[in-house]
Parts: structure tokens; C-alpha cells; sequence
């Protein structure tokens, strides 16, 4: 099973990253669901065609379970780029249901708990998805990073970004977010000092 690395959906400048997951085997329905799950994320927009084409894949039949799975997940994707949260919530778990491994679906609904500002509730999906040793785990690490940044656990998002570079060495994304946290908290450091001073 490949995965591919994609963007969905922006919060507090922020963007939440995504693991979509492509069908080895299965339908060309389900290479269109997948292919239409990496645009929407991309462009942070779909359309209700390009659940079309999953639905299709659903409903035909056949498909085996891992493809089934990631169509779920795939679809989930799409109606998150459409805003409708609970439609991909219920897509993702429909995936979770099949095999608790699914890590991927883990993933995308901590970006739908960051979208809710479930900050907590994020940061637990993400933390699963990497007991399940996702395929990119730099992807959850930024996304939990970012989520414990927005909580101000500063020194736990330093320590999620500066992991998740481990895997990327040039991520500018992940550099940017690590350099604003380090100002974060060298700003709190000199506030805290000020405050003992008076």
C-alpha cells in the first residue's frame, strides 16, 4: 500500500498535513476516488463529482479489504475538503472498523479534532497513528506539533518538530514552525524573568 503526502484545509495559518491512501488493487473507481482525494487536499477544494467516483468504488463491489479501506479513507478526504466533517468522520472510522491498523485514518481524523479545535482529542489520533507505525510519521509528529503548539505546550511542539525533521532533513514547513515555537518560548523565558524582576 502506497501512501502519498498531501495537504487539507488551513486553521490559524496553520495547515494540517494528510496521509491519503492509494488502491493497489481494486477499480479504476477507486484509482479515481484516490486521484481525486489527492487534488481536493491539494487545492483545499472538491467538489460533490469527486464523491462520485468513490461512491462508485464503494458500491461496486469487489474490491478487497485494504482497497476498501482506503477508499473509505480517500472519501473521507474529499468531504473533509467540502467542510463536511462529519461525513468524513464517519468515512474514517467505517476504515477503523475494518482493521484498527489503518493508521492513515487515524491521522485524518486528528486533522478533523485540529479543524474542531479538539486540540486534545487531535493529538491522541495522532499518537495512534504513530503506535501504529504510520508510513510517514513526520506527518503526524508536525501535525501534533502544531496542535501542541495552538494548547502552548511549546517545549512539547519543539520536541515534535524537531522529530518529524529527523525524517525530512529540508522540510521549510517544519523549519519555519520550530523557529516561531524557539521565539515563542524565548519570548516566555524573558517575560517570566521580567515578571521576577518586579
Amino acid at each position: 500500500m502506497k501512501f502519498a503526502l498531501i495537504l487539507v484545509g488551513a486553521l490559524c495559518s496553520s495547515v494540517a498535513l494528510a496521509d491519503s491512501m492509494q488502491v493497489i488493487g481494486g477499480n479504476s473507481y477507486a484509482t479515481e476516488c484516490f486521484a481525486s482525494s489527492n487534488a481536493a487536499s491539494l487545492t483545499g477544494s472538491a467538489s460533490a463529482r469527486d464523491i462520485q467516483s468513490c461512491d462508485r468504488a464503494i458500491s461496486h463491489g469487489g474490491l478487497r479489504k485494504r482497497d476498501l479501506m482506503a477508499t473509505y479513507v480517500n472519501r473521507g478526504i474529499i468531504f473533509a475538503a467540502l467542510n463536511n466533517y462529519d461525513k468524513a468522520q464517519a468515512d474514517y472510522e467505517r476504515a477503523m472498523k475494518m482493521s484498527r491498523n489503518v493508521a492513515e485514518a487515524y491521522i485524518n481524523r486528528g486533522n478533523l479534532w485540529f479543524m474542531r479545535k479538539d486540540f486534545k482529542q487531535a493529538i491522541k489520533d495522532y499518537d495512534k497513528s504513530l503506535k501504529l507505525k504510520v508510513k510517514k510519521p513526520y506527518v503526524a509528529l508536525l501535525n501534533k506539533g502544531m496542535a501542541n503548539e495552538t494548547l502552548g505546550n511549546l517545549h512539547a511542539a519543539r520536541r515534535n518538530y524537531k522529530e518529524a525533521m529527523k525524517y525530512v532533513k529540508e522540510w521549510p514547513l517544519a523549519q519555519a514552525k520550530l523557529d516561531r515555537v524557539n521565539r515563542k518560548i524565548k519570548y516566555r523565558k524573558s517575560r517570566n524573568e521580567n515578571k521576577g524582576d518586579s
